[in-house]
């Protein structure tokens, strides 16, 4: 019995404790400076932050210049970004098979509409994304160039994204290009 006191004492530092059950995870897109409540966020222009964990209900989001109030519940995961000068909350989808890589496309542009497709146009791997607004897809893990199509006109490509099973990826669109970042449960 002593033993195994010593070893589950010993796990305690391994593992960073569990959130709390009535905590939601927001992210911020695009977002170099924001605080989501009284926690600062830091990103890369044009990419996603980790997640942080906040307590469900209504939590104030300050990305940029634009503040917002947002409601979150329990268990769901957001991304949260500026669109039209104002913060917009987006629902973000779980990787729910782990032998598929999960794709979102993250419109923050004035493009009225997004396809993401392969970049030489042949292969639609999303369509209509508004602005303000995300879509996601399962896909095969694969090695791909992928563009942004607002109409024909291209909006933006990244060459060589190593999709891998079970990961998921966040294109953001604005008005300069598009990013890609390997999304991860990383929490702040």
């Amino acid at each position: 019995m002593l033993l195994l006191s010593a070893a589950s004492a010993q796990d305690t530092g391994l593992y960073a404790p569990a959130p709390p059950a009535n905590s939601a995870f927001v992210r911020v897109v695009n977002a170099p400076e924001a605080t989501l409540g009284t926690k600062a966020v830091k990103g890369e222009a044009g990419k996603v932050s980790a997640y942080v964990v906040v307590p469900q209900g209504n939590v104030t989001a300050k990305i940029g210049s634009a503040t917002a109030n947002l409601k979150v519940e329990a268990g769901k995961f957001y991304t949260a970004g500026v669109s039209g000068g104002k913060v917009v909350l987006l629902t973000d989808q779980g990787a729910d098979n782990r032998a598929k890589a999960v794709l979102t496309v993250y419109n923050l542009s004035k493009n009225a509409s997004i396809d993401l497709k392969t970049a030489d146009g042949k292969t639609t791997v999303i369509t209509g994304v508004k602005p303000g607004s995300s879509g996601s897809r399962a896909v095969n893990g694969i090695t791909v160039d992928l563009s942004a199509f607002a109409g024909p006109k291209v909006v933006g490509t990244v060459s060589g994204v190593k999709l891998e099973r079970g990961s998921g990826y966040a294109l953001v669109v604005s008005d300069t290009g598009m990013t890609v970042t390997q999304s991860s449960t990383k929490t702040n």
